[in-house]
């Protein structure tokens, strides 16, 4: 265990993502260039979309204003924009050319449905922290000084988020026949990540990947891709590449996740140390390691279950525990199977140009840092 442990910090003292808190660095990763240039452009039209929407409810008064308030601050406080910069990738996948404005347009559409998730999801794992800042329910909680109607404040501001993400995806600039595929690919983004948080709810793992697939994958991968290549006019059989290639890139980008919910640098992800042990979520890297300690290791990880407001001595004990498992190993094992997966979808399926991006994106998902 040390000399895995001693390893462990041989290689994040020598990865740039250790301090930079981006993906390690990929020489020529096409989609990393994109991304960048992507994130000014979607920032900027992203926060001039919700100062109008804040502005425009005044007139109803301090407390509807309070509630578009929260959603601005939580969409507007950090987020990396891998979602909109893939509805680009999409669109150069299909062609090299086609105006990427209503591309970026469509991905300030997706951050706001992004804003809803993460909403009702802090809701409903009772996560306090979100980005470095209050969850939206704590924040209305406080507001109000009541638990109840901070909780169902956040509700709402959930419903408000998705009704002005489809609000934002109605002004896109393109065909309207285009318009229409891309409204029914947003809606079976919305409809998969639905279905995927009640597996991962109440779904008891029978298949915890199928849930990744359709709570994660669904709208951070398959579905910006889709969007960006409907909006370029791509034919079913790039539609259905697009897919393959999603679904396992999807996936590790969940598992990736996992481990950074857990083992991640709270001051890069913006959330608490070993939040999803924290919360008791039952993610496929804990199942595994339930699966695989010893009596001591599970009665350590069992004591920070059981009690949500472990501290920190406790907490850093459970995820030493977790590692001496060799649950995080398997983890990342699966991650790079996935990867691999997802490239050898590419080969002979997309452009020269589009296996570029994407297997730069590949990379990106799977190994970010934040």
């Amino acid at each position: 265990m040390a000399a895995r442990k001693s390893t462990a910090r041989k290689r994040k003292a020598s990865s740039p993502a250790a301090t930079s808190g981006e993906a390690p660095a990929v020489a020529g990763n096409a989609f990393t260039s994109l991304l960048r240039s992507v994130q000014p452009d979607v920032e900027r039209r992203l926060g001039s979309y919700l100062n109008e929407r804040v502005v425009s409810t005044r007139a109803l008064g301090s407390e509807v204003q309070a509630l578009v308030g929260e959603i601005r601050r939580l969409a507007l406080r950090g987020g990396k924009r891998l979602r909109p910069a893939l509805v680009v990738a999409g669109l150069r996948t299909v062609s090299p050319r086609a105006d990427v404005g209503p591309a970026l347009d469509a991905g300030v559409a997706l951050e706001l449905l992004h804003t809803y998730f993460l909403i009702h999801d802090d809701w409903m794992d009772g996560d306090r922290v979100r980005r470095g800042g209050p969850s939206v329910h704590v924040a209305m909680a406080e507001r109000f000084r009541s638990e109840h109607k901070g909780n169902a404040s956040a509700i709402l501001a959930g419903d408000y988020a998705v009704a002005l993400a489809c609000d934002a995806l109605s002004r896109v600039k393109t065909d309207p026949r285009r318009l229409c595929q891309v409204f029914a690919a947003f809606a079976d983004m919305q409809l998969g990540a639905v279905a995927g948080q009640q597996l991962d709810m109440v779904g008891k793992g029978r298949d915890v990947e199928l849930g990744y697939a359709l709570k994660t994958g669904s709208y951070t991968v398959e579905g910006p891709l889709k969007l960006g290549a409907l909006l370029a006019g791509a034919r079913p059989a790039t539609l259905a590449a697009l897919s393959r290639y999603a679904r396992p890139a999807g996936v590790a980008f969940q598992l990736r996740d996992d481990l950074l919910s857990l083992f991640g640098d709270p001051a890069q992800t913006g959330k608490p140390l070993a939040s999803d042990l924290m919360s008791g979520k039952r993610t496929l890297l804990l199942r595994l390691a339930l699966r695989r300690g010893k009596p001591r290791e599970l009665s350590v990880i069992q004591k920070v279950l059981e009690n949500p407001r472990a501290k920190v001595p406790a907490l850093r004990a459970a995820l030493t525990a977790i590692e001496a498992t060799g649950a995080p190993a398997l983890v990342e094992k699966r991650i790079q199977d996935l990867s691999a997966q997802a490239l050898g979808e590419l080969s002979g399926s997309v452009s020269p140009a589009g296996r570029e991006l994407l297997t730069g994106a590949t990379h990106a998902l799977s190994l970010r840092r934040t």
